[in-house]
């Protein structure tokens, strides 16, 4: 095949020399006689260089697959105007001469000949699929069954196949698939059949074959479950981030509500705390009142004492000046005359210590209650401060004592706890080795024993009904096992999930 391919290219040489040396006399002949002057000698040219340069463009795009069609066909035009210029050229007209006109034509329609080769040739080799490049359908079976034909050429176009062997293989299985078919079911085998087993020819028309059309439906049915399962796991994954979305909403809420708690207890301790200074407070001013009123009443007491003390000496001396003068009457009525005078002066004298005396008394009076209140003040007030004091060293010892009873209560019961814990562990873990349980069933039986142990540590007054989850943070489950907050959530809903259920670690 080599030497042919050699010999062939050879003649194909030798004829495109010829053809172009005669068609160039010819053409320039011709085009001198109708009047083109000097340019007749570059028209042959022209038009020869045309057609290689065209046939030439078509072969090198039809190597890359990517034919241009119009190259070709310009191509052909060229070629049918050279044969059609070389048949004109002759001594006598074509009608006279036909002979001599297609003498003059043949070496052009063998350069035609030689590139249409060469370029099925290029296609072949290239495997190029294209529609217009498709398989001729054989001229017998158009001139035996024109229209079945014609029907089959037309699917081979529409639906770009293009090998009339795989096409005839298609109508030969439908074919055989009919005959099936009215075997099987007789007289009405369209009716009969049904629909799922007359899709063979129902898609015909489309360029499908009996094996893909009747896979169709199985086809339609995954395309439908899994257009169902992809949209369950759209769901699903919904579904997921929305309850992780609400975990996290409630986890934020229940640490929220755990801050307000904490804080309403440390607001009610502060309260009770000031309820209580203010108790003492209240009782230590009582006691400094009443301390006061008794001080008060007791120097008032001792001043009306010593002013009754001051007044009974003063009518004692009133009553001895009383008796002074009645003596003195007496002298001077003894002596009327010497001692009326001296009775008169004494008169006065007495009515002068009297009133002194009186003055006296009303200003040691006064001296002695503005004395015994400044003493009671100054008492209620000392006292007040001692109460005071006593009573806030007596408080802060009894909160100082309580303290550390309390610290030592919780350390007591804090020990135990983790003891308690440690032991239980140490038993569920050896359970959950007997049992063979998954990692997963590990780490929630793990965290259900975290949050009953927290709620196993609480005191009884403060214990609620029943366990919370939200006694153990997710932090402390992450770093117990080394996972992430959104497993760790996992983990502590499958241990309430576990503890409703009635696990008791």
């Amino acid at each position: 095949m080599r030497g042919v391919v050699i010999v062939s290219a050879l003649c194909a040489a030798v004829v495109a020399s010829i053809g172009f040396t005669g068609s160039y006399a010819a053409l320039r002949d011709l085009a001198l006689d109708h009047g083109f002057g000097h340019f007749s000698y570059a028209f042959p040219i022209g038009i020869d260089a045309g057609i290689v340069a065209m046939y030439g463009l078509d072969l090198v795009l039809v190597w890359r697959r990517m034919p241009k069609p119009v190259l070709r066909l310009i191509g052909h035009l060229l070629t049918l105007a050279t044969i059609l210029f070389n048949a004109s050229s002759g001594d006598k007209p074509v009608k006279d001469d036909p002979l001599g006109a297609f003498m003059h034509g043949v070496l052009p329609l063998l350069f035609v000949a030689v590139v249409e080769a060469l370029r099925h040739l290029i296609i072949r080799t290239n495997r190029l699929v294209l529609a217009a490049e498709s398989d001729r359908i054989p001229l017998h079976r158009w001139l035996l069954s024109p229209w079945k034909t014609w029907c089959l050429f037309r699917r081979m176009k529409i639906w770009g196949i293009t090998s009339y062997t795989q096409m005839v293989a298609m109508e030969q299985e439908r074919t055989v698939y009919k005959a099936m078919l009215q075997h099987r079911y007789g007289r009405g085998w369209k009716r009969k059949a049904g629909a799922t087993a007359l899709l063979p020819f129902t898609m015909a028309p489309y360029g499908l074959d009996v094996e893909e059309a009747l896979d169709l439906p199985r086809k339609q049915q995954e395309d439908d479950d899994r257009r169902r399962d992809a949209e369950r796991a759209r769901i699903a994954a919904a579904a997921e981030r929305e309850e992780q979305r609400l975990l996290e909403e409630e986890e934020r809420k229940a640490e929220a509500a755990i801050r307000r708690m904490g804080i309403g207890a440390k607001v009610s301790a502060a309260e009770h705390q000031i309820a209580a200074q203010t108790t003492s407070a209240e009782a230590e001013a009582r006691a400094a009142e009443t301390a006061a009123k008794v001080a008060a009443e007791t120097a008032e007491k001792t001043a009306r004492l010593s002013a009754e003390s001051a007044l009974r000496q003063a009518e004692r001396k009133t009553a001895e000046a009383e008796r002074q003068a009645a003596e003195a009457e007496r002298l001077a009525a003894e002596a009327e005359r010497e001692a009326a005078e001296a009775e008169r002066a004494a008169e006065r004298q007495e009515r002068a210590e009297k009133t002194a005396a009186e003055a006296e008394a009303e200003a040691r009076a006064e001296a002695a209650r503005r004395r015994a209140e400044e003493d009671r003040l100054a008492r209620a007030r000392a006292a007040a401060e001692a109460a005071q004091r006593e009573a806030a060293a007596q408080a802060a010892e009894a909160e100082k004592r309580e303290a550390v009873a309390r610290q030592a209560e919780a350390d007591r019961r804090t020990a135990l706890a983790r003891e308690a814990a440690a032991r239980a562990e140490l038993a569920a873990q050896e359970a959950d080795d007997a049992a063979r349980l998954t990692p997963r069933e590990r780490g929630e039986r793990q965290v259900a024993r975290m949050i009953l142990a927290a709620y196993r540590a609480l005191p009884e007054d403060e214990r609620p009904a029943e366990p919370e989850m939200y006694t153990v943070s997710l932090d402390e489950i992450g770093s117990v096992l080394n996972v992430g907050r959104t497993a760790a959530s996992e983990r502590r809903q499958g241990a309430m999930d576990l503890i409703k259920a009635g696990y008791t670690g």
